[in-house]
């Protein structure tokens, strides 16, 4: 529970602006002020609320690169494989991260972000750290961000939360499941498909509980 928490806050504290042209500073910048975008959009929308998908979508396209974060993860079994099949992978796993970052943020409950320290391997490759801190101010965990800056700005490729780097963590879990699967990525798409809707449903459920009790 305590990691899927974590993961929500670390992917809601993030702005899809930077204003400064310093590397570390727009990278920080990023992180930082993103939270509140996230959270207009759970104060403005209901969990049955059509708008709510769409807005995350958004947010997801405005802040993520997505379609980076999607090839990595294939690993060597994009090499070679169709594009079409690529492509709609990559259309699946938008889907599959905006339901994920939606249903997790149920489970937010006013933990704080602290941006301790950023450090460039290059201009456009930006390494920020930080902690995530309970209301009352005890540390839960340590956090880190990878920041890229691309053509369409600065971008999230990767989060680190409890030592553990999401976009890497689901390459070995994608690849895990394509080694079952006879490399088939199709079934893969499937998959984060039923998995896309299973979120949703039960980030639905979990909301409207909370809004009765």
């Amino acid at each position: 529970m305590i990691k899927r928490l974590l993961a929500a806050i670390v992917f809601t504290t993030i702005s899809a602006t930077a204003a400064s042209a310093d590397p570390e500073a727009n990278a920080k910048d990023f992180i930082s002020s993103g939270v509140d975008q996230a959270i207009t959009i759970l104060k403005e929308t209901t969990p049955d609320d059509p708008a709510r998908a769409a807005r995350f979508r958004d947010f997801v396209d405005q802040v993520i690169d997505t379609r980076s974060v999607a090839q990595f993860t294939l690993g060597h079994y994009r090499k070679g494989a169709d594009p079409e099949l690529v492509r709609a992978f990559e259309k699946q796993f938008k889907e599959y991260a905006t339901a994920s970052y939606e249903s997790r943020l149920g489970l937010y409950g006013g933990q704080t972000i602290n941006i301790t320290d950023a450090v460039a391997r290059k201009d456009t490759d930006v390494l920020v750290k930080g902690t995530i801190n309970a209301k009352d101010g005890r540390h839960l965990a340590d956090v880190a961000f990878r920041v890229l800056t691309t053509s369409r700005g600065p971008k999230l490729f990767d989060a680190q939360v409890e030592g553990i780097w999401l976009a890497v963590e689901q390459r070995s879990q994608f690849g895990n499941f394509l080694g079952q699967h006879g490399g088939d990525i199709q079934k893969l798409i499937d998959f984060l498909a039923d998995e896309t809707a299973r979120l949703r449903a039960a980030g639905s459920e979990t909301e409207t509980a909370a809004a009765e009790g």
